[in-house]
């Protein structure tokens, strides 16, 4: 019986332990340098959070002259998500 609940126990930690990933591309349209900014999170909500955040902001301006270009969205190491700012702004252009 104790074997089972340590089993359970290990089963339990690996199923609820998800590792999410953002890899946020940006280009400074003046200078022509480019960036990639990673951020890393065990929280579901935060990843929710910065999710929803990255979605809305792709194809917007930082700052005066540096631009999100791209947006990759991992969980476990494996991507889930990738948006690019041309592709968003060529659907909204028609």
């Amino acid at each position: 019986m104790k074997k089972i609940e340590q089993m359970t126990s290990e089963l339990n930690q690996i199923l609820h332990s998800d590792t999410y990933q953002f890899e946020i591309d940006t280009e400074d349209y003046v200078f022509g340098f480019k960036n990639t900014i990673k951020k890393r999170t065990k929280s579901l909500a935060k990843a929710l959070k910065l999710e929803q955040k990255v979605t809305r902001d792709c194809g917007r301006f930082l700052s005066d002259t540096v631009r999100i270009v791209s947006v990759r969205i991992y969980k476990n190491g494996e991507l889930r998500k990738e948006l690019h700012a041309e592709e968003i702004t060529a659907a909204y252009n028609g």
